[in-house]
């Protein structure tokens, strides 16, 4: 059966059994010498059904109705036949009666793809390939789409064929707008977003991709981290007075010279610390984002500050290294500890370890061995994180100076 075949849609009334003063309307649809017939959930008073021109004759307010039913019923058939040509599907009666009575393949919807492949990133999770954040920033993303598509279109979801490229960006203006999501945090959505869509691609719901030809750019703003002169400065604040912030100080120091992440530091076990055989103490742990190994040499400062704790009920009882407390107090805190240190700048969990990076640098310490010890799956990665002190120049331009200081030229 050719898809560009012609058909012809009939009604006519047939009679019932029994002594019924209307009969039922039926619809005869036809394709290429080939016909089916079902009803349309309407009736008529057969004294004024026109069986030639499939009409009612009445002038009622309810024959009126019905002939106006009886055209909406063409304009959907219509509808119907042109998509199955549209789509280069097979046409014929008994296919276009299915989609007229709701019977066919229902189509793909957005959101709804969008949670089929969330239970995929939910076994990731559960095998360990990703971490809760990830799977939490899925599962938020779909919450998003959602509540973007009530807004804008006024359903909770669409067919993903629908989904076009002006759709994806007044999501993310829906993203930073609505949800105040900063640019990085947007693109990172929308990636979620890219790949449904490729997975839709895979499986052909989609014909096109609607992110062709476009760019989120992800923004990469200045790392904040401590100097030395303002490590020191943390360092020596006198807070045991004031044991909230002092156990903050601490866990901020211990991840300044360690160079852990809030979700590891405080997922740090006495168990990720060893000993080597030439009795080298080293942190060794899986990063809680990518998995990947850092391998850190413990320092006489955290080592100090993990023995400081070493009694506290939490670490007995937890089997932990420091008693760490939320992220949220933590960087509330770290406010106050800024302002009593007389630093300006801005402290959060995460300056620590850009103060590690920076600091290791700027201490003549090889690119790769910080990468090493962040457990960076990629250098680039690094490189971002590890910012050039000006001490650093000074220090590596001295044997220039040294060399050339004392040469007089001539003018």
């Amino acid at each position: 059966m050719t898809t560009d075949s012609y058909f012809t849609l009939g009604f006519y009334i047939r009679k019932p059994k029994g002594d019924r003063a209307e009969y039922p309307i039926f619809a005869r649809v036809s394709v290429a010498g080939q016909a089916t017939e079902f009803k349309i959930g309407r009736t008529v008073d057969p004294a004024n059904w026109d069986a030639k021109k499939h009409v009612c004759r009445g002038r009622t307010r309810r024959d009126l109705e019905l002939n106006k039913y009886l055209e909406l019923v063409r304009a959907k058939m219509c509808d119907i036949h042109n998509m199955l040509i549209r789509e280069e599907k097979l046409v014929n009666p008994a296919i276009m009666k299915t989609l007229f009575l709701g019977n066919g393949e229902k189509p793909k919807m957005m959101v709804e793809v969008f949670r089929e492949t969330n239970e995929k990133r939910k076994e990731e999770f559960e095998r360990g390939d990703i971490v809760f954040a990830t799977y939490q920033r899925w599962t938020r993303c779909a919450d998003y789409l959602e509540e973007f598509l009530q807004l804008n279109n006024n359903v909770p979801d669409i067919p993903i064929k629908e989904v076009t490229s002006g759709i994806l960006d007044d999501f993310q203006h829906f993203l930073r707008m609505k949800k105040a999501c900063a640019n990085n945090a947007a693109v990172r959505y929308l990636r979620c977003v890219k790949n449904v869509l490729q997975y839709a691609l895979a499986h052909k719901w989609i014909d096109h991709d609607p992110f062709l030809g476009k760019k989120y750019q992800r923004t990469y703003s200045k790392r904040e981290f401590l100097n030395e002169y303002e490590l020191n400065a943390v360092m020596k604040l006198d807070l045991k007075e004031i044991p909230r912030l002092e156990l903050v100080r601490d866990t901020f120091v211990f991840c300044c010279f360690t160079g852990l992440a809030f979700c590891d530091v405080k997922s740090l076990k006495q168990t990720d610390i060893c000993n080597d055989s030439d009795g080298n103490t080293w942190i060794r742990k899986p990063r809680e984002k990518t998995g990947e190994l850092s391998t850190i040499p413990l320092l006489e400062v955290p080592r100090q500050i993990a023995e400081k704790y070493a009694d506290n009920s939490i670490v007995k009882e937890k089997g932990v290294v420091l008693p760490v407390i939320t992220n949220q107090k933590m960087n509330a805190y770290l406010k106050e500890i800024a302002d009593l240190a007389k630093i300006k700048k801005y402290l959060t969990t995460h300056v620590a370890r850009h103060t590690f990076a920076s600091l290791s640098l700027c201490n003549h310490v090889s690119i790769e061995v910080i990468s090493k010890m962040l457990g960076h799956s990629d250098i680039k990665t690094t490189q971002i994180y590890a910012k050039m002190q000006d001490s650093a120049v000074l220090d590596d331009m001295q044997k220039m100076r040294d060399k050339f200081d004392g040469i007089r030229i001539s003018v």
